[in-house]
């Protein structure tokens, strides 16, 4: 089987969320003996020396940084999936959506070529949350029907939650229709055999610690890092990360220390003793790559209580409403039975089922359904 996974705002390489999973999935695929043609912003020589399968190829394409470069790229990104269509035969176009986007189920249809649609969060409410533009009637409905055209396009689909196939069901009834497939972790990476990166005795910490690693996004809800910080001064809050918003209010026990790399995180992780995903009131009906490898380095985890964030946990995490997280830590962070109970829970729920292989594996299966 031959797929052209098209997935324009994705830049390889990088550490933010969507690039680790589009990879993973890609390079996961390859693995499985599909071969696969990842087109996204692709820079061959910052690339150097990291390991792709041997069936996994890119083409890039290069974002032209102009005013309204979204619309022009993804037009751009369209003729370069017609070039690739019509230059080699694929059996499926796979397609990361996103609003102004879906080049690639556009041209697959052109193209007689089936298609299958990704949906990763909320379009609109991740819209919404990073520019203000986005409240104005003429581009909401202009994105409105973006989204609801590529769903209309798509031979079939998947959503990374039910909560999200149910948000996006709104704009376009198909996508009742869509699977769904979470998200997974690199279990080969992210586990307890992964060497200490040292990061107490680098900072100098006594006591325990609290991790966030992740993007510092409007979707994340770092105010209430900072919160739990100053509501638990014997706690160090370590904070890995960046990408969106630098700058983190200075407290003595929290401790912004910039992007790791992938093979530092595992490291990282081994050394705390909670996880954490504070989230704001706003459900984007994502599959959390943090908590899974949270998991998989057996934390137990503390997460904002969400109707996406239950169903990725299945009851293997401790989930409070969101602004209630520093009260939470303050209960549970000395209570030695209960953390050991949540960590042996989520590291047995995780490596069982939220593994990419699992997700290789539904993802295949749907290929096969389309075809």
């Amino acid at each position: 089987m031959k797929v052209l996974m098209v997935a324009p705002s994705v830049r390889v390489p990088d550490t933010l969320g969507q690039t680790l999973h589009q990879l993973a999935l890609a390079n996961g695929l390859a693995e499985s003996g599909i071969e696969v043609t990842l087109l996204c912003r692709y820079n061959a020589d910052a690339s150097k020396g990291t390991k792709f399968h041997p069936n996994l190829k890119f083409v890039s394409i290069v974002n032209p940084g102009i005013p309204f470069e979204r619309i022009i790229f993804t037009r751009h990104a369209y003729q370069k999936v017609l070039e690739e269509l019509k230059s080699e035969s694929f059996d499926i176009v796979h397609d990361r959506g996103y609003i102004f986007a879906g080049s690639g189920v556009q041209a697959a249809s052109e193209m007689g070529v089936k298609s299958v649609l990704q949906v990763d969060d909320n379009w609109m409410r991740s819209e919404l949350s990073a520019t203000r533009i986005a409240r104005l009637w003429p581009y909401h409905e202009k994105a409105i029907r973006s989204c609801r055209r590529q769903i209309e396009l798509a031979d079939g689909g998947f959503t990374v939650s039910s909560i999200l196939r149910d948000q996006i069901s709104v704009w376009n009834k198909k996508a009742k229709q869509f699977s769904v497939i979470q998200n997974g972790y690199e279990d080969d990476r992210f586990n307890m055999s992964a060497e200490p990166l040292g990061i107490k005795k680098r900072l100098g910490l006594n006591g325990k610690i609290a991790v966030f690693v992740g993007a510092l996004g409007p979707w994340h809800g770092i105010d209430e890092l900072v919160q739990i910080a100053k509501k638990n001064p014997s706690i160090n809050v370590v904070v890995a990360g960046g990408g969106y918003g630098e700058n983190i209010p200075v407290v003595d026990n929290l401790y912004h220390i910039g992007r790791l790399t992938r093979d530092e995180v595992p490291q990282l992780l081994i050394e705390a003793d909670i996880g954490l995903a504070p989230y704001p009131n706003v459900d984007y009906g994502f599959s959390p790559l943090k908590i899974y490898e949270y998991m998989g380095c057996k934390l137990p985890v503390v997460a904002t209580l969400l109707p996406s964030v239950e169903e990725a946990t299945q009851g293997h995490a401790l989930l409070v409403r969101p602004g209630q997280m520093p009260d939470a830590i303050s209960r549970i962070i000395d209570n030695k039975k209960l953390l050991n109970e949540l960590a042996d829970s989520a590291f047995t729920y995780a490596s069982k089922e939220r593994t990419w292989s699992v997700t290789i594996e539904k993802t295949i299966s749907l290929y096969e359904e389309i075809l």
